[in-house]
């Protein structure tokens, strides 16, 4: 065989992610108070940029959040330092550069619960890297701490949490974890049913008490595994978009005093440009670069959120007008094809950024909520509008005789929405109403108190 040195045209997939796209991604995903963290440190780093005489004014407001007198401003729960937690653990990892990089873009998909928000197969369209790399780095993720991270479903979550404590107990309670584990794979849906664990028993072929201990163990994990990294502090900020109703329309301004205004300080870019020395022209051009790609990045972050949020008010223009009860079902994916952008630009542009409405603050994922299919409405109701309606018609019961949950269905049934008996117990359960014997007995304490 001939052996040698040629030359050879080759089509390949690499992952680029440049420092200029990361930034552009970071900035994008950070809340308000984030940025102007991001901001005050890259003032420090680059004597290229520099606050206008304005920003320094807005900068000394933003140190005195939390008087009365801003009325614009808005309390809110640091985000999740989750991202933090698993990239030190990611620091440690002896992986190659790639999937570090994969690893690292899966922790920028995960939402607030820990859960990974985008498929694998958007994913890896996104990045055009193979499935089966996007799967590999949610594997290593996976393994991380809170264990439980990078899940795909309620199920999953919980599977991998027994998994890691099945590697940490005892053999004698092996068992336990295998009937745990089954049950959570065959029959999650009928863990929350009252008495389930006698049938459940004899499915599994195990004792009523060994029923009982795992599905206490399943009730011992945490669904929520990226809750615990949130702090308890509170951080006050401006809302990053202003919905305005101005007639009959409901115009979106972007915020401009939540927004750092950098600029590059041509004072200080003259000085350094009347020096000679290429080492120090190689330094100032630099810098310079760095400088105008973060100004780009906040800009970028400024129309993207404004775009996302134009669409949202012209999709839920009901809503504005009307409440909860008309908020329609709408999707990362909804908006994405809308706008043109992919579901993780939209993830990380509702990702704790806030508006100002004419019915109060809220984040922009407050206007997401997923779609029921109705008999009568082709286009489906939202979850949220089925909660206002359920508690609309909970509030106007006759008090002594309250609706069933099945009651509750058949109503709703009636106004050409068809949800289970088992869906309104779970809706009611979130909003808190106590069930229909429940709240009888209540009206009749109240009645014998009187």
């Amino acid at each position: 065989m001939q052996q040698g040195y040629r030359l050879v045209q080759q089509q390949v997939q690499r992952l680029a992610l440049t420092q200029t796209l990361q930034q552009a991604i970071a900035i994008l995903q950070m809340s308000t108070h984030e940025l102007w963290e991001l901001a005050t440190q890259a003032i420090t780093d680059n004597p290229l940029l520099e606050w206008p005489k304005r920003e320094r004014q807005e900068r000394a407001r933003l140190r005195g959040l939390g008087r009365q007198s801003d009325a614009a401003v808005y309390a809110v729960a640091h985000r999740s330092k989750l991202d933090a937690v698993l990239r030190e653990q990611l620091a440690m990892q002896h992986i190659c550069e790639r999937q570090r990089r994969l690893v690292d873009y899966l922790i920028d998909c995960l939402d607030e619960r820990g859960y990974l928000s985008i498929s694998e197969e958007e994913i890896a369209a996104h990045l055009r890297v193979p499935k089966s790399e996007v799967l590999y780095a949610l594997w290593i993720l996976q393994g991380f701490e809170p264990h439980g991270v990078g899940a795909r479903s309620l199920q999953e979550c919980l599977l991998l949490q027994l998994n890691a404590r099945m590697g940490q107990c005892e053999r004698a309670q092996r068992p336990l974890f295998e009937l745990a584990k089954r049950m959570l794979t065959d029959d999650l849906t009928q863990l929350r049913a009252t008495g389930s664990h006698v049938k459940l028993a004899q499915k599994y072929h195990c004792s009523e008490t060994q029923c009982q201990q795992a599905i206490r163990l399943i009730q011992s994990l945490d669904p929520r595994p990226g809750w615990q990294y949130a702090a308890d502090d509170v951080q006050y900020i401006y809302p990053d978009v202003i919905v305005t109703k101005l007639g009959t329309d409901y115009v979106v301004t972007a915020n401009d005093l939540a927004l750092p205004q950098l600029r590059l300080s041509e004072e200080y870019t003259e000085f350094l440009n009347q020096k000679r020395g290429s080492e120090l022209r190689d330094y100032v051009a630099r810098q310079t670069g760095l400088a105008q790609a973060f100004v780009r990045g906040i800009e970028a972050r400024k129309r993207t959120v404004q775009r996302v949020a134009e669409m949202i008010v012209h999709y839920q223009r009901d809503y504005f007008e009307f409440g909860d009860a008309m908020l329609k079902p709408l999707t990362l994916k909804m908006v994405a094809d809308e706008l043109g952008l992919h579901e993780s630009t939209v993830s990380r542009a509702v990702s704790g950024k806030y508006a100002q409405t004419p019915r109060g603050i809220f984040e922009l994922k407050h206007f997401f909520s997923a779609r029921l299919i109705s008999s009568g409405q082709e286009e489906g109701v939202s979850a949220a509008s089925v909660k206002a309606q359920l508690k609309f018609l909970i509030d106007r019961e006759n008090r002594s005789e309250p609706f069933t949950d099945q009651q509750l269905a058949d109503q709703l049934k009636q106004s050409g929405i068809r949800v289970s008996r088992r869906t309104i117990a779970k809706y009611r359960e979130e909003l808190n109403i106590p069930n229909s014997a429940q709240r009888r007995q209540v009206e009749s304490d109240m009645a014998a108190g009187s």
